[in-house]
């Protein structure tokens, strides 16, 4: 899923825009709008956006100085920038800059969903050309035991994605296909199935509740530990204990 941040001080725009969004992708994540050039600096580097949906008339940095601060730190951006402008000139300047396309106010729907679209097409060839060049055995990949080690080890923390890609010092979204390139599961599967597998443990060995065995096993909710449980083993963890206890006692009485 792709960040997207949208830079604009007026709100019926943002609003506007964020609403074209929602309408045309399911496979976008739009983090907190920036309402001048120094926020959307700021905001850039707290959240870390793929995509930067900017106007190039903002207080304090315009759209194309925000956008040159920004490639600084984030120098793979992709960012389009609004204008009124329909200017040979800028059209030069946006091009040195590396802005990958512009679009005249108002912003009509079907340019905007075109060129997001043509961006988000970009983005999954890169990564797909940084998993091809990355080709990995499983079984004798650092960065791959490194990171199921540590999912192995804090399964029972609240770990996610963004964490384990930290730990072996991946980019997120990189990680995320590089896992399931060379596991053939994606994360959330991987980590719920070593969270279920543990819990299994527990049911079957100590007389710890419900409630307790979730905490336990990285689940704060025991009613979504019960959704996850039936999902993988077609029962809920109440069921699963007293199946187990019954064919235990049936063993024994042989």
């Amino acid at each position: 899923m792709y960040k997207i941040m949208i830079a604009d001080d007026e709100s019926f725009e943002r609003s506007s825009i964020r609403f074209m969004l929602n309408k045309f992708f399911n496979n976008i994540e739009i983090i907190e709008d920036a309402k001048t050039g120094n926020e959307a600096i700021l905001l850039s580097k707290k959240y870390k956006p793929n995509i930067i949906i900017m106007d190039i008339k903002m207080p304090e940095k315009n759209g194309l100085e925000a956008h040159e601060s920004i490639m600084k730190f984030l120098p793979n951006i992709k960012t389009i920038i609004l204008t009124a402008y329909d200017d040979f000139k800028f059209a030069q300047t946006a091009i040195k800059l590396n802005i990958v396309d512009y679009i005249l106010k108002p912003t009509k729907p079907y340019e905007l969903k075109d060129s997001i679209e043509k961006i988000i097409s970009s983005l999954d060839s890169e990564s797909n050309k940084m998993i091809h060049n990355n080709q990995i055995n499983p079984y004798n990949e650092p960065p791959l035991k490194k990171a199921i080690e540590y999912i192995n080890k804090n399964f029972n923390k609240s770990i996610n994605l963004n964490l384990v890609a930290k730990h072996i010092h991946f980019n997120p979204q990189y990680f995320s296909k590089y896992f399931k390139n060379n596991t053939g599961i994606n994360f959330i599967e991987y980590l719920s199935k070593v969270r279920i597998n543990n819990a299994k443990k527990l049911l079957e060995y100590t007389d710890k509740s419900i409630h307790m065995i979730s905490m336990d096993v990285g689940y704060t909710d025991p009613s979504y530990f019960t959704k996850v449980f039936m999902k993988y083993e077609g029962i809920s963890p109440r069921n699963y204990r007293q199946r187990v206890n019954s064919e235990f006692t049936i063993h024994n009485a042989r």
